[in-house]
Protein backbone atom coordinates (compact mmCIF):
# COMPACT_ATOMS: atom_id res chain seq x y z
CA UNK A 1 0.00 0.00 0.00
CA UNK A 2 1.08 3.62 -0.46
CA UNK A 3 1.83 5.88 2.48
CA UNK A 4 1.42 9.64 2.11
CA UNK A 5 4.11 12.04 3.24
CA UNK A 6 2.92 14.49 5.87
CA UNK A 7 3.75 18.05 4.87
CA UNK A 8 6.43 19.55 7.07
CA UNK A 9 4.40 22.72 7.57
CA UNK A 10 1.51 20.84 9.17
CA UNK A 11 3.74 19.17 11.74
CA UNK A 12 5.36 22.48 12.58
CA UNK A 13 1.96 24.03 13.16
CA UNK A 14 0.96 21.34 15.60
CA UNK A 15 4.26 21.41 17.49
CA UNK A 16 3.53 22.41 21.07
CA UNK A 17 5.96 23.35 23.82
CA UNK A 18 5.17 22.29 27.37
CA UNK A 19 6.95 22.67 30.65
CA UNK A 20 7.20 19.57 32.79
CA UNK A 21 6.96 20.09 36.52
CA UNK A 22 9.02 17.46 38.32
CA UNK A 23 6.65 16.17 40.97
CA UNK A 24 8.19 13.58 43.31
CA UNK A 25 6.30 10.30 43.43
CA UNK A 26 6.67 8.81 46.87
CA UNK A 27 8.05 5.32 46.54
CA UNK A 28 7.04 2.87 49.28
CA UNK A 29 9.16 2.90 52.45
CA UNK A 30 12.13 0.56 52.23
CA UNK A 31 12.07 0.60 48.42
CA UNK A 32 15.78 -0.19 48.19
CA UNK A 33 15.27 -3.25 50.37
CA UNK A 34 12.63 -5.09 48.33
CA UNK A 35 13.24 -8.83 48.40
CA UNK A 36 14.99 -10.02 45.25
CA UNK A 37 16.09 -13.31 43.74
CA UNK A 38 19.54 -12.85 45.23
CA UNK A 39 22.74 -14.21 43.71
CA UNK A 40 22.75 -15.09 40.02
CA UNK A 41 23.50 -18.59 38.77
CA UNK A 42 26.41 -19.17 36.38
CA UNK A 43 25.46 -21.52 33.55
CA UNK A 44 26.42 -22.65 30.10
CA UNK A 45 24.22 -22.54 27.01
CA UNK A 46 21.57 -25.18 27.42
CA UNK A 47 20.97 -24.47 31.09
CA UNK A 48 23.67 -26.60 32.72
CA UNK A 49 25.27 -24.89 35.71
CA UNK A 50 28.87 -23.77 35.21
CA UNK A 51 31.84 -22.83 37.35
CA UNK A 52 32.77 -19.19 36.94
CA UNK A 53 34.02 -16.12 38.76
CA UNK A 54 32.08 -13.90 41.10
CA UNK A 55 28.42 -13.89 40.13
CA UNK A 56 26.29 -10.72 40.15
CA UNK A 57 23.46 -10.20 42.61
CA UNK A 58 19.91 -9.16 41.71
CA UNK A 59 18.43 -5.96 43.14
CA UNK A 60 14.76 -5.00 42.90
CA UNK A 61 13.11 -1.57 43.12
CA UNK A 62 9.53 -0.31 43.10
CA UNK A 63 9.13 2.50 40.57
CA UNK A 64 6.27 3.99 42.58
CA UNK A 65 3.67 3.89 39.82
CA UNK A 66 1.38 1.45 38.05
CA UNK A 67 2.77 0.15 34.78
CA UNK A 68 2.11 -1.91 31.68
CA UNK A 69 4.45 -2.70 28.78
CA UNK A 70 7.33 -1.04 30.67
CA UNK A 71 10.28 0.41 28.76
CA UNK A 72 13.45 2.00 30.11
CA UNK A 73 15.96 4.52 28.82
CA UNK A 74 19.35 5.31 30.35
CA UNK A 75 21.33 8.52 29.83
CA UNK A 76 25.13 8.74 29.69
CA UNK A 77 25.23 9.94 33.31
CA UNK A 78 23.28 6.78 34.30
CA UNK A 79 19.98 8.59 34.91
CA UNK A 80 17.10 6.15 34.42
CA UNK A 81 13.76 6.85 32.74
CA UNK A 82 10.81 4.46 33.06
CA UNK A 83 7.57 4.68 31.06
CA UNK A 84 4.81 3.97 33.59
CA UNK A 85 1.15 3.77 32.66
CA UNK A 86 -1.97 2.10 34.00
CA UNK A 87 -4.94 0.30 32.51
CA UNK A 88 -7.12 3.29 33.40
CA UNK A 89 -5.72 5.09 30.32
CA UNK A 90 -4.68 8.15 32.29
CA UNK A 91 -1.60 8.75 30.19
CA UNK A 92 2.05 7.88 30.73
CA UNK A 93 4.15 9.01 33.67
CA UNK A 94 7.84 9.34 32.85
CA UNK A 95 9.55 8.30 36.07
CA UNK A 96 13.17 9.34 36.63
CA UNK A 97 15.82 7.92 38.96
CA UNK A 98 19.26 9.37 39.59
CA UNK A 99 20.36 6.77 42.16
CA UNK A 100 20.22 3.50 40.26
CA UNK A 101 16.53 2.87 40.80
CA UNK A 102 16.37 3.31 44.57
CA UNK A 103 14.04 6.32 44.33
CA UNK A 104 11.92 7.77 41.53
CA UNK A 105 10.21 11.04 40.67
CA UNK A 106 7.61 11.94 38.07
CA UNK A 107 9.06 14.16 35.32
CA UNK A 108 6.21 13.80 32.82
CA UNK A 109 5.22 16.45 30.28
CA UNK A 110 2.49 18.46 32.01
CA UNK A 111 0.27 21.43 31.38
CA UNK A 112 -1.51 23.12 34.27
CA UNK A 113 -0.53 20.21 36.50
CA UNK A 114 -2.07 17.53 34.29
CA UNK A 115 -0.39 15.00 32.04
CA UNK A 116 0.00 16.53 28.59
CA UNK A 117 -0.41 13.17 26.88
CA UNK A 118 -4.17 12.70 27.33
CA UNK A 119 -4.37 8.93 26.83
CA UNK A 120 -2.16 5.96 26.07
CA UNK A 121 -2.74 2.53 24.63
CA UNK A 122 1.01 1.76 24.48
CA UNK A 123 3.52 3.74 26.59
CA UNK A 124 7.12 4.02 25.41
CA UNK A 125 10.31 5.79 26.46
CA UNK A 126 13.65 5.83 24.65
CA UNK A 127 16.87 7.74 25.32
CA UNK A 128 19.19 8.66 22.46
CA UNK A 129 22.28 8.14 24.58
CA UNK A 130 24.87 10.05 22.47
CA UNK A 131 22.72 13.20 22.42
CA UNK A 132 21.01 12.76 25.80
CA UNK A 133 17.57 13.46 24.35
CA UNK A 134 14.72 11.63 26.10
CA UNK A 135 11.72 10.60 24.01
CA UNK A 136 8.26 9.56 25.19
CA UNK A 137 5.72 8.39 22.65
CA UNK A 138 2.17 7.26 23.43
CA UNK A 139 -0.04 5.38 21.04
CA UNK A 140 -3.54 6.69 20.47
CA UNK A 141 -6.19 5.44 18.09
CA UNK A 142 -5.88 8.53 15.90
CA UNK A 143 -2.10 8.79 15.87
CA UNK A 144 0.64 9.13 18.51
CA UNK A 145 1.68 11.80 20.99
CA UNK A 146 5.43 12.27 21.16
CA UNK A 147 7.42 14.49 23.54
CA UNK A 148 11.15 14.97 23.86
CA UNK A 149 13.37 16.59 26.46
CA UNK A 150 16.95 17.84 26.25
CA UNK A 151 17.27 18.52 30.01
CA UNK A 152 16.36 15.11 31.44
CA UNK A 153 12.67 15.77 31.80
CA UNK A 154 12.69 19.27 33.27
CA UNK A 155 11.07 20.69 30.12
CA UNK A 156 9.51 19.01 27.11
CA UNK A 157 8.62 19.75 23.50
CA UNK A 158 5.54 17.93 22.21
CA UNK A 159 4.40 16.85 18.76
CA UNK A 160 0.84 15.45 18.93
CA UNK A 161 0.98 13.96 15.40
CA UNK A 162 4.15 11.88 15.38
CA UNK A 163 3.12 8.86 13.34
CA UNK A 164 2.90 7.44 9.87
CA UNK A 165 -0.86 6.98 9.89
CA UNK A 166 -3.72 6.36 12.34
CA UNK A 167 -4.75 3.00 13.81
CA UNK A 168 -1.41 1.39 14.55
CA UNK A 169 -0.19 -0.79 17.39
CA UNK A 170 2.91 -2.15 19.15
CA UNK A 171 5.10 0.83 18.32
CA UNK A 172 8.85 1.15 18.66
CA UNK A 173 10.85 4.40 18.58
CA UNK A 174 14.61 4.31 18.00
CA UNK A 175 17.36 6.05 16.08
CA UNK A 176 21.00 6.40 15.22
CA UNK A 177 23.50 7.76 12.68
CA UNK A 178 22.26 8.51 9.14
CA UNK A 179 22.99 6.20 6.24
CA UNK A 180 21.98 8.39 3.28
CA UNK A 181 20.49 11.58 4.78
CA UNK A 182 22.27 14.74 5.84
CA UNK A 183 20.53 15.90 9.03
CA UNK A 184 21.07 19.53 9.98
CA UNK A 185 18.75 20.16 12.96
CA UNK A 186 19.47 16.91 14.84
CA UNK A 187 22.44 14.57 14.22
CA UNK A 188 20.52 11.28 14.20
CA UNK A 189 17.74 9.78 12.12
CA UNK A 190 14.71 8.63 14.14
CA UNK A 191 12.46 5.73 13.21
CA UNK A 192 8.93 5.01 14.38
CA UNK A 193 7.70 1.53 13.44
CA UNK A 194 4.41 -0.17 14.24
CA UNK A 195 2.06 -3.03 13.51
CA UNK A 196 -0.67 -2.08 11.08
CA UNK A 197 -4.27 -3.00 11.75
CA UNK A 198 -3.87 -5.75 9.13
CA UNK A 199 -0.84 -7.16 11.06
CA UNK A 200 1.82 -5.86 8.67
CA UNK A 201 4.73 -3.70 9.88
CA UNK A 202 5.45 -0.19 8.60
CA UNK A 203 7.76 2.68 9.58
CA UNK A 204 8.21 6.43 9.31
CA UNK A 205 11.36 8.46 9.89
CA UNK A 206 12.42 11.91 11.03
CA UNK A 207 15.65 13.74 10.21
CA UNK A 208 14.93 16.75 12.43
CA UNK A 209 14.70 15.09 15.83
CA UNK A 210 10.99 14.29 15.73
CA UNK A 211 9.49 17.58 14.54
CA UNK A 212 8.42 16.26 11.13
CA UNK A 213 7.93 12.69 9.97
CA UNK A 214 8.16 11.04 6.55
CA UNK A 215 6.14 7.86 6.07
CA UNK A 216 8.27 5.28 4.29
CA UNK A 217 6.58 4.01 1.15
CA UNK A 218 6.89 0.24 1.52
CA UNK A 219 5.92 -1.90 4.55
CA UNK A 220 8.78 -3.69 6.26
CA UNK A 221 6.66 -6.84 6.58
CA UNK A 222 3.36 -7.70 4.95
CA UNK A 223 0.54 -9.12 7.04
CA UNK A 224 0.33 -12.25 4.91
CA UNK A 225 2.57 -14.79 3.22
CA UNK A 226 1.97 -16.72 0.01
CA UNK A 227 3.73 -19.79 1.44
CA UNK A 228 5.13 -22.72 -0.51
CA UNK A 229 1.70 -23.70 -1.82
CA UNK A 230 1.08 -20.28 -3.38
CA UNK A 231 -2.03 -19.47 -1.36
CA UNK A 232 -2.16 -16.46 0.93
CA UNK A 233 -2.14 -17.00 4.70
CA UNK A 234 -2.22 -14.48 7.51
CA UNK A 235 1.18 -14.19 9.11
CA UNK A 236 0.40 -12.42 12.37
CA UNK A 237 3.12 -11.76 14.90
CA UNK A 238 4.55 -8.52 16.21
CA UNK A 239 7.60 -6.49 15.35
CA UNK A 240 10.04 -6.13 18.24
CA UNK A 241 12.00 -3.02 19.20
CA UNK A 242 14.30 -1.73 16.47
CA UNK A 243 17.91 -0.58 16.64
CA UNK A 244 20.36 1.32 14.41
CA UNK A 245 24.00 0.32 13.92
CA UNK A 246 26.93 2.74 13.99
CA UNK A 247 26.92 2.77 10.17
CA UNK A 248 23.25 3.74 9.97
CA UNK A 249 21.93 0.24 9.19
CA UNK A 250 18.42 -0.29 10.57
CA UNK A 251 17.43 -3.59 12.18
CA UNK A 252 13.83 -4.55 12.97
CA UNK A 253 13.00 -8.05 14.32
CA UNK A 254 9.74 -9.89 13.96
CA UNK A 255 8.19 -13.29 14.57
CA UNK A 256 6.98 -13.82 11.03
CA UNK A 257 4.91 -16.76 9.86
CA UNK A 258 6.32 -18.97 12.60
CA UNK A 259 9.96 -17.99 11.96
CA UNK A 260 12.45 -15.67 13.70
CA UNK A 261 13.10 -13.04 11.02
CA UNK A 262 15.14 -9.84 10.89
CA UNK A 263 14.42 -6.90 8.62
CA UNK A 264 17.61 -5.09 7.56
CA UNK A 265 17.73 -1.73 5.75
CA UNK A 266 20.92 -0.01 4.65
CA UNK A 267 19.16 2.98 3.08
CA UNK A 268 17.05 4.32 5.97
CA UNK A 269 14.03 2.16 5.28
CA UNK A 270 13.68 2.64 1.52
CA UNK A 271 14.38 -1.05 0.92
CA UNK A 272 14.48 -4.06 3.24
CA UNK A 273 16.22 -7.40 3.27
CA UNK A 274 14.54 -10.20 5.25
CA UNK A 275 16.80 -12.72 6.98
CA UNK A 276 15.69 -15.87 8.79
CA UNK A 277 18.10 -16.07 11.73
CA UNK A 278 17.42 -19.67 12.77
CA UNK A 279 15.60 -22.78 11.60
CA UNK A 280 14.04 -23.19 15.04
CA UNK A 281 10.34 -22.33 14.73
CA UNK A 282 8.64 -19.56 16.66
CA UNK A 283 5.02 -19.56 17.70
CA UNK A 284 2.82 -18.19 14.95
CA UNK A 285 1.08 -15.06 16.29
CA UNK A 286 3.56 -15.48 19.15
CA UNK A 287 5.75 -13.34 21.38
CA UNK A 288 8.22 -10.64 20.41
CA UNK A 289 11.68 -11.29 19.12
CA UNK A 290 14.51 -8.91 20.02
CA UNK A 291 17.62 -7.57 18.29
CA UNK A 292 20.73 -5.65 19.40
CA UNK A 293 23.92 -4.51 17.67
CA UNK A 294 27.29 -3.52 19.12
CA UNK A 295 29.75 -0.83 17.97
CA UNK A 296 31.58 -3.32 15.72
CA UNK A 297 28.39 -4.21 13.87
CA UNK A 298 27.93 -7.63 15.45
CA UNK A 299 24.21 -8.51 15.56
CA UNK A 300 22.48 -10.40 18.37
CA UNK A 301 18.98 -11.85 18.22
CA UNK A 302 16.87 -13.37 21.01
CA UNK A 303 13.66 -15.32 20.46
CA UNK A 304 11.35 -17.87 22.02
CA UNK A 305 11.09 -21.22 20.21
CA UNK A 306 7.74 -22.97 20.02
CA UNK A 307 9.49 -26.34 20.42
CA UNK A 308 9.89 -25.83 24.17
CA UNK A 309 9.00 -22.16 24.80
CA UNK A 310 12.52 -21.36 25.95
CA UNK A 311 14.82 -18.40 25.02
CA UNK A 312 17.41 -18.83 22.26
CA UNK A 313 20.24 -16.47 21.35
CA UNK A 314 21.98 -16.29 17.97
CA UNK A 315 24.55 -13.84 16.63
CA UNK A 316 25.99 -12.75 13.31
CA UNK A 317 29.46 -11.29 12.78
CA UNK A 318 29.08 -10.64 9.04
CA UNK A 319 26.13 -8.28 8.83
CA UNK A 320 23.43 -10.93 8.92
CA UNK A 321 24.75 -13.18 6.14
CA UNK A 322 25.35 -16.11 8.47
CA UNK A 323 24.24 -16.91 12.00
CA UNK A 324 25.59 -18.90 14.91
CA UNK A 325 24.05 -22.08 16.24
CA UNK A 326 21.15 -21.17 18.58
CA UNK A 327 22.06 -21.18 22.28
CA UNK A 328 19.38 -21.78 24.90
CA UNK A 329 20.20 -19.10 27.49
CA UNK A 330 17.43 -19.54 30.04
CA UNK A 331 18.03 -19.85 33.78
CA UNK A 332 18.71 -23.51 34.71
CA UNK A 333 15.54 -23.65 36.83
CA UNK A 334 12.95 -22.42 34.31
CA UNK A 335 10.86 -24.65 32.06
CA UNK A 336 8.89 -21.98 30.20
CA UNK A 337 9.25 -18.29 29.38
CA UNK A 338 7.71 -15.37 27.51
CA UNK A 339 8.46 -11.78 26.38
CA UNK A 340 12.21 -12.02 25.53
CA UNK A 341 14.18 -8.77 25.20
CA UNK A 342 17.85 -8.06 24.53
CA UNK A 343 20.57 -5.37 24.63
CA UNK A 344 24.23 -5.40 23.62
CA UNK A 345 27.27 -3.75 25.21
CA UNK A 346 30.87 -4.18 24.10
CA UNK A 347 31.53 -6.83 21.42
CA UNK A 348 30.49 -10.22 22.76
CA UNK A 349 28.59 -8.80 25.74
CA UNK A 350 24.81 -8.96 26.07
CA UNK A 351 22.05 -8.57 28.63
CA UNK A 352 18.60 -10.06 28.29
CA UNK A 353 15.34 -10.28 30.21
CA UNK A 354 12.18 -12.34 30.10
CA UNK A 355 9.29 -13.54 32.23
CA UNK A 356 9.96 -17.14 33.25
CA UNK A 357 8.34 -19.97 35.23
CA UNK A 358 9.73 -22.99 37.04
CA UNK A 359 6.41 -24.85 37.15
CA UNK A 360 4.86 -24.09 33.77
CA UNK A 361 2.98 -26.98 32.09
CA UNK A 362 4.19 -26.43 28.51
CA UNK A 363 6.74 -29.27 28.53
CA UNK A 364 3.83 -31.61 29.34
CA UNK A 365 0.96 -30.37 27.17
CA UNK A 366 2.50 -27.92 24.68
CA UNK A 367 0.10 -25.94 22.52
CA UNK A 368 -2.76 -28.02 23.91
CA UNK A 369 -2.32 -26.50 27.39
CA UNK A 370 -5.50 -24.88 28.70
CA UNK A 371 -6.13 -22.10 31.20
CA UNK A 372 -6.78 -24.80 33.80
CA UNK A 373 -3.31 -26.26 33.20
CA UNK A 374 -1.81 -22.88 34.16
CA UNK A 375 -3.93 -22.39 37.27
CA UNK A 376 -1.01 -22.83 39.70
CA UNK A 377 1.76 -21.49 37.45
CA UNK A 378 3.94 -18.73 38.92
CA UNK A 379 6.08 -16.32 36.90
CA UNK A 380 9.18 -14.30 37.80
CA UNK A 381 11.13 -11.53 36.08
CA UNK A 382 14.58 -12.75 34.97
CA UNK A 383 17.66 -10.81 33.91
CA UNK A 384 20.63 -12.57 32.32
CA UNK A 385 24.01 -11.50 31.01
CA UNK A 386 27.20 -12.70 29.36
CA UNK A 387 30.47 -10.97 28.51
CA UNK A 388 31.86 -13.72 26.26
CA UNK A 389 29.12 -14.77 23.84
CA UNK A 390 31.73 -15.40 21.11
CA UNK A 391 33.71 -17.86 23.23
CA UNK A 392 33.66 -21.57 22.46
CA UNK A 393 31.92 -22.16 25.78
CA UNK A 394 30.31 -18.86 26.84
CA UNK A 395 29.26 -18.35 30.44
CA UNK A 396 25.92 -16.78 31.30
CA UNK A 397 24.67 -15.37 34.61
CA UNK A 398 20.94 -15.35 35.29
CA UNK A 399 18.73 -14.47 38.25
CA UNK A 400 15.10 -13.67 39.02
CA UNK A 401 15.00 -10.03 40.11
CA UNK A 402 12.02 -10.72 42.40
CA UNK A 403 11.91 -13.22 45.23
CA UNK A 404 10.31 -16.35 43.67
CA UNK A 405 8.19 -16.65 46.83
CA UNK A 406 6.58 -13.41 45.67
CA UNK A 407 5.97 -13.94 41.91
CA UNK A 408 5.10 -11.14 39.52
CA UNK A 409 2.24 -13.05 37.86
CA UNK A 410 0.11 -16.18 38.23
CA UNK A 411 -1.74 -18.02 35.49
CA UNK A 412 -1.21 -18.25 31.75
CA UNK A 413 1.48 -16.07 30.15
CA UNK A 414 1.60 -16.48 26.36
CA UNK A 415 0.59 -14.94 23.06
CA UNK A 416 -3.12 -15.28 23.84
CA UNK A 417 -3.20 -13.82 27.35
CA UNK A 418 -0.19 -11.48 26.90
CA UNK A 419 0.69 -12.16 30.56
CA UNK A 420 -2.33 -10.30 31.91
CA UNK A 421 -1.61 -6.67 32.85
CA UNK A 422 2.04 -7.04 31.81
CA UNK A 423 0.74 -7.04 28.21
CA UNK A 424 3.00 -7.17 25.15
CA UNK A 425 6.60 -6.56 26.20
CA UNK A 426 9.16 -5.76 28.87
CA UNK A 427 12.57 -4.13 28.41
CA UNK A 428 16.28 -4.38 29.25
CA UNK A 429 19.07 -1.82 28.84
CA UNK A 430 22.77 -1.79 29.70
CA UNK A 431 23.85 1.30 31.61
CA UNK A 432 27.03 3.18 30.58
CA UNK A 433 28.72 1.63 33.63
CA UNK A 434 27.91 -1.86 32.33
CA UNK A 435 25.03 -2.64 34.69
CA UNK A 436 22.00 -4.37 33.09
CA UNK A 437 18.56 -3.06 34.08
CA UNK A 438 15.33 -4.92 33.37
CA UNK A 439 11.82 -3.49 33.60
CA UNK A 440 8.84 -5.56 34.65
CA UNK A 441 5.32 -5.31 36.03
CA UNK A 442 4.39 -6.81 39.38
CA UNK A 443 0.94 -8.10 38.53
CA UNK A 444 0.72 -10.30 41.61
CA UNK A 445 0.35 -8.48 44.91
CA UNK A 446 -1.47 -9.11 48.18
CA UNK A 447 -3.85 -12.09 47.90
CA UNK A 448 -2.50 -13.11 44.48
CA UNK A 449 0.76 -14.37 45.94
CA UNK A 450 -0.87 -17.47 47.43
CA UNK A 451 -4.06 -17.58 45.38
CA UNK A 452 -4.83 -20.18 42.76
CA UNK A 453 -6.14 -17.59 40.31
CA UNK A 454 -4.45 -14.40 39.08
CA UNK A 455 -5.74 -11.10 40.35
CA UNK A 456 -5.79 -8.84 37.31
CA UNK A 457 -6.24 -5.45 38.97
CA UNK A 458 -2.62 -5.09 40.12
CA UNK A 459 0.09 -3.77 37.82
CA UNK A 460 2.99 -2.18 39.73
CA UNK A 461 6.06 -0.95 37.88
CA UNK A 462 9.30 -2.55 39.07
CA UNK A 463 12.91 -2.38 37.91
CA UNK A 464 15.62 -4.94 38.57
CA UNK A 465 19.36 -4.89 37.97
CA UNK A 466 22.33 -7.23 38.30
CA UNK A 467 25.11 -5.81 40.47
CA UNK A 468 28.65 -7.14 40.05
CA UNK A 469 29.81 -9.82 37.67
CA UNK A 470 31.65 -9.19 34.37
CA UNK A 471 31.56 -5.75 32.78
CA UNK A 472 29.32 -5.43 29.75
CA UNK A 473 30.66 -2.06 28.56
Amino acid sequence: MTLLRRPARLALLVLVAAIAVALPWASPPGNAGLASGGKAVAHAAGGKKAKAGKAPVARLYDVGHDALEPTIGIAEDKTLFFAAASSTLEGTAIMRSTDGGKSWEDTSPRIQGRHLHPITLDPYVWVDEPTGRVYSIDLTVACSYMSFSDDQGETWTTNPLACGRPVNDHQTLFGGPPAISTPTVYPHVLYYCWNDFGAGTSCSKSIDGGITWIALGKPVFLGFDTGDGGGMQQCGGFNGHGVVGHDGTVYLPREYCGRPVLGISRDEGLTWEHVEVSSLPTERFGSDTSVAVDKKGNIYYLFQSVTNRMPYLVHSRDGGKSWSKPMMVGHPSINEMSLPTLDAGKPGAVAFAYVGSTNGPYQRCGLDCTMADYQRTKWNGYVGMSANVFAKKPVFYSAPVNDPKDPIYRGRCDFETRCGPILDFIDVEISPDGTPYGTFVDACVAACINAEQPIENAARGISGRLVGGPRLR
